[in-house]
């Protein structure tokens, strides 16, 4: 299952925050419970350990039967998982355990200088899942009998949503800058391969030889100011 946002476990290395980890991951909770039904029990069951800051829970098929809860200290969350795992909740035995990252919620109260390039570096792992699973899914064999159904409504889905791939969308390109600029920009990235502009339009594409190279780009271009004013260029994925 996937792991829900606000705590994401993956190569983000924990020991350069300040403060521990303070959540715990919970699983095999049960799937057929309204989630603030199931989050109200939560927080009556875990609250014995100690004060709850947040309680995470999703109703979107791949995150439900999971949760995780944010204490305020460490103490509280270890005992919790040493003494709660087993606990039968809704005729289920709860797994419990540590999380692997902190929690947005635990950063912003305990380091909030760091909140923002934590909130990226979590961004960037959902997108690199979102590009591995659309790798895997590209090479599963579709059925010759499975009718095609037309893609539609497109163009409704908001920029920063579109699917993680090897060309970058540039958008909000400022007057002064131009093709030579873009590329002086990202032929500093690995992988990278070609930057196609659109001067009428302000608008350009920077295209890398895989997802995961394009990836580490947008990443690393997150709200940097380029031309002599210094403005936002907007960098987001292309539609396909």
């Amino acid at each position: 299952m996937d792991k829900m946002e606000g705590v994401v476990s993956g190569p983000v290395d924990p020991s350069r925050y300040p403060v521990p980890i303070e959540t715990i991951y919970v699983n095999n909770l049960e799937e057929r419970v309204k989630v603030e039904t199931l989050k109200e029990a939560l927080r009556a069951i875990f609250s014995h350990y100690g004060t709850i800051v947040d309680i995470i829970a999703k109703t979107s098929v791949k995150r439900k039967g999971q949760a995780f809860i944010v204490f305020d200290s460490q103490k509280s969350a270890l005992e919790a998982v040493e003494e709660m795992t087993g606990f039968e909740l809704y005729g289920k035995s709860m797994k419990v355990q540590m999380a692997k990252t902190h929690s947005d919620a635990t950063i912003e109260r305990k380091a909030s200088d760091q909140l923002d390039q934590h909130k990226r570096e979590r961004l960037t792992l959902k997108e690199r899942k979102l590009a591995e699973e659309a790798s895997k899914a590209k090479k599963l064999p579709h059925p010759a009998d499975k009718p095609r159904i037309p893609k539609t409504g497109a163009a409704a889905i908001p920029d920063e949503y579109v699917r993680p791939n090897k060309v970058l969308f540039l958008q909000n390109i400022p007057k002064d800058v131009d093709a030579d600029d873009l590329t002086a920009i990202f032929e500093a990235f690995p992988g990278f391969k070609e930057v196609r502009f659109v001067a009428i339009r302000a608008v350009g594409f920077a295209e890398f030889e895989n997802e995961q190279f394009a990836i580490t780009a947008k990443e690393a271009m997150a709200n940097k100011p380029v031309g002599a004013e210094g403005k936002i260029m907007k960098v987001t994925y292309q539609r396909q």
